[in-house]
């Protein structure tokens, strides 16, 4: 088959060491899961930021081995209200914050030259902010406390899996741009974590 033999050609002369950096989309089904009560605030957006870095090693024709990292951020914007003791009403904000650093080793494979399959091991800890009502000062003022829950002093960490596809195309002779989705699922808790859509940018030496 020419096609295929043409294939194994591109595969074979590739450069062997990769270094991508990717910035994108992620969708945290765990962080947009808390409720929020009138004594606690917790939940954060759905969707949010996530970028990272990743450096992969060919090994044979069409397959290499990465290492990687992807922050990921979701926030939201609380606001408040409040009477005043005078009768005006006023509001107090906060941005809760839940922070994921993910970090990856994975098994990378080429379906063709532009699409590629990856999966692998994750470790993942986790920083997440809550906020919750303390009463009212004697100026009539409500009270709040803030807290973080982080691998610290929490051990929020977990482990698990990770999966996914990326599409490539050369825009230089060394430089490919592309858009990868991966998905994190955490076997330590049995949750499926965030979903990232990134695009990329891989430098080959």
């Amino acid at each position: 088959m020419p096609g295929a033999g043409a294939y194994a050609q591109t595969t074979t002369a590739a450069p062997r060491l990769g270094l991508q950096a990717h910035y994108g989309a992620v969708g945290n089904f765990q962080a947009s899961s808390f409720r929020d009560t009138p004594w606690e605030l917790q939940r954060v957006n759905f969707l949010g930021t996530a970028g990272g870095a990743e450096v992969s090693y060919r090994v044979g024709r069409a397959g290499a081995v990465a290492l990687g990292y992807t922050r990921s951020v979701n926030m939201d914007f609380k606001q408040v209200p409040f009477e005043t003791s005078w009768g005006s009403t006023q509001t107090v904000d906060f941005r809760l914050r839940y922070v994921n650093n993910a970090f990856q080793a994975v098994y990378e494979r080429a379906l063709t030259p532009d699409f590629r399959l990856h999966a692998g091991l994750l470790y993942l800890t986790t920083a997440s902010q809550r906020v919750y009502y303390q009463g009212i000062n004697p100026y009539g003022t409500p009270v709040f406390g803030v807290s973080e829950t982080n691998r610290r002093n929490s051990y929020a960490e977990e482990a698990g899996v990770v999966a996914g596809l990326e599409y490539s195309r050369p825009i230089d002779t060394r430089l490919r741009l592309g858009l990868k989705l991966r998905g994190y699922y955490l076997l330590s808790v049995s949750t499926f974590e965030m979903l990232t859509l990134t695009p990329t940018l891989t430098y080959s030496l």
